[in-house]
């Protein structure tokens, strides 16, 4: 895994990025994937995705995180291994990266981002 590492040290105050986020991720063969992703304190999280007009479309995990250089959440689905990380914007979003911490650029960044149900 180049460009994150994990250590002892993370400071991340879980208690303060613990929620709910949402948001609609676009997709290649459709309208979107409405995401809904649960932090908890304990480190462990819920993911439910919906891609939005499809039949059979919805997809669920759930497991443990870890934190990566003290502001980067890194999840892998157990049914497959992928990983898949998240950024911490700020206390009310978080963005999702690629495999080294690159945010998305460009006219669809804003689609990538997660925000927290108040």
């Amino acid at each position: 895994m180049v460009g994150y590492t994990a250590s002892e040290d993370d400071n991340l105050d879980l208690t303060s990025v613990a929620g709910t986020y949402e948001g609609t991720f676009p997709a290649a063969d459709g309208p979107g994937i409405k995401t809904v992703l649960t932090i908890k304190v304990d480190s462990t999280y819920q993911l439910e995705q919906d891609y939005v007009d499809q039949k059979d479309g919805h997809d669920e995990a759930s497991r443990v995180f870890k934190v990566l250089d003290g502001n980067v959440l890194m999840f892998v689905r157990p049914s497959s291994g992928e990983h898949t990380f998240y950024k911490v914007k700020d206390a009310n979003s978080i963005v999702m990266t690629d495999s080294v911490g690159n945010k998305p650029e460009g006219e669809t960044a804003k689609f990538y981002v997660l925000k927290k149900r108040k």
